[in-house]
């Protein structure tokens, strides 16, 4: 019999693993998802021993985020599809060639290759949704009547089921089959038959063994290393990450600057990054430079690197409180956009934060870049801002609550998904040799 570990769609079975749990899956939860129950023993015998639920769960959002992080987004997904369908149907048109005076087979093959060319991924979604809700179910009429359809049977296969194009329990067919399963409230993890039959310790912290294990293999799972001009705006990025997103907060890590007294500032950010491309580091960098004259300059050298396709570079994207902000330097006191000159962290940090006796906290000019012709700048007090922050941010009473009191820091992490998300991706194809759209029609 052996033991087993499954994914479900809220109380739908989708896929199971004998007698271990897959890293893949493992990394799709967080160890804050994990619910452990204890119940009866199905004959309520006062001297059994009480029957045990683990079980890691997560919502179908958070699931569909994770996958994205992680490079199965819906581009990837909808690629892969066109693949899997593109070489499925070269396969059934010279089956339907090769059988044609077969009698019984030939008509086989010529159904299945003419619904093929009818297949697209919308399509594949309906059929899909009513394959997982029946396949198990032998009593209903849509499951009995799929011998009778050769194309319906492909999706009930045991082995090479159309329901699993991608592989089975891959994250992109997970992807897939959460497109198709659009009602699903909740992904669930069960790992009780596994603890159960000592397969698994029952304190054993799958999720974070999964991503402990990922530095030691090629960084698919891994969480995305995130730098930064220095420790300020590390900080500030993490209590971020932590309040705003708390469903993502395990697919990232920060680099450390106190550890070992690093340097900070936009120079050294890129000379960091030359560094670890020239270690062939393997790990997803993103580093993000501040939206400021000497973040933006440093940003535009690191662009120019040739560096390895793991690295993301990006930069805080415009800051809608800078577009009129007070000012000081030699000529006194001026309302200005200072996007792209004085932006840095600060200024994602909410509007509270920066008010000070009930104004906002000056830039204050610093000096003037002679290389790209423009002032430098920076908000007063830049302690006293961060200082606000922290209490503001530990105060939110909800993640929901938090990305409406700093939507500028919300609109930073959007950007860091949105590149992470189009990395990963682009990996995947790359990997798979997938060309355009267009690429896969016939």
């Amino acid at each position: 019999m052996g033991s087993y570990c499954g994914i479900h769609f809220d109380d739908l079975s989708i896929c199971d693993s004998k007698s271990i749990i897959p890293d893949d899956w493992a990394v799709l939860f967080q160890e804050r998802d994990r619910r452990e129950q204890s119940g009866r023993p199905p004959s309520d015998q006062e001297d059994e021993e009480q029957s045990r639920t683990v079980d890691y769960v997560a919502t179908r959002d958070s699931i569909v985020s994770r996958l994205a992080i992680l490079g199965a987004t819906e581009e990837a997904t909808r690629r892969a599809f066109q693949a899997w369908l593109f070489e499925e149907r070269l396969t059934w048109k010279m089956y339907a060639e090769e059988w044609a005076n077969d009698g019984h087979l030939g008509k086989h093959a010529i159904l299945i290759a003419q619904e093929l060319e009818d297949l697209d991924y919308d399509r594949w979604c309906n059929l899909a949704s009513e394959v997982l809700q029946t396949r198990y179910d032998f009593t209903r009429l849509d499951a009995r009547q799929a011998d009778a359809d050769p194309f319906k049977k492909q999706f009930y296969e045991s082995d090479g089921s159309y329901l699993w194009f991608a592989g089975y329990g891959s994250h992109i067919n997970l992807r897939a089959l959460l497109d198709a399963a659009k009602d699903a409230k909740e992904v669930r993890l069960d790992i009780s038959d596994l603890i159960d039959n000592e397969y698994v310790r029952g304190d054993e912290p799958i999720s974070t063994r999964a991503r402990d294990k990922a530095p030691y293999q090629i960084q698919t799972l891994a969480p995305t290393m995130v730098m930064a001009e220095g420790s300020t705006d590390l900080l500030a990025l993490r209590l971020g990450l932590q309040y705003l997103y708390p469903d993502l907060f395990d697919y990232f890590s920060f680099f450390n600057h106190a550890e070992l007294s690093v340097d900070g500032g936009a120079a050294y950010l890129v000379k960091f990054l030359k560094a670890i491309a020239a270690a062939r580091s393997t790990s997803r960098i993103l580093a993000i430079f501040d939206n400021d004259t000497t973040g933006l300059q440093a940003y535009y050298q690191a662009k120019a690197l040739a560096l390895p396709s793991n690295f993301v570079v990006a930069r805080y994207p415009d800051s809608d409180i800078a577009r009129a902000y007070p000012t000081v330097g030699p000529g006194g006191p001026l309302v200005m956009d200072v996007n792209g000159q004085a932006a840095g962290i600060e200024l994602y940090l909410g509007r509270d934060a920066l008010l000070y006796r009930n104004e906002l906290r000056p830039v204050r000019w610093t000096g003037y870049n002679q290389s790209v012709g423009k002032y430098q700048g920076e908000v007063e007090g830049k302690g006293k801002v961060l200082e606000t922050f922290q209490r503001n941010i530990a105060a939110t009473e909800n993640c929901e609550a938090a990305r409406a009191l700093f939507p500028e820091l919300k609109k930073v992490w959007n950007r860091i998904f949105s590149l992470v998300e189009e990395n990963r991706s682009a990996d995947y194809l790359v990997s798979m040799g997938a060309p355009s759209d267009e690429g896969w029609t016939m």
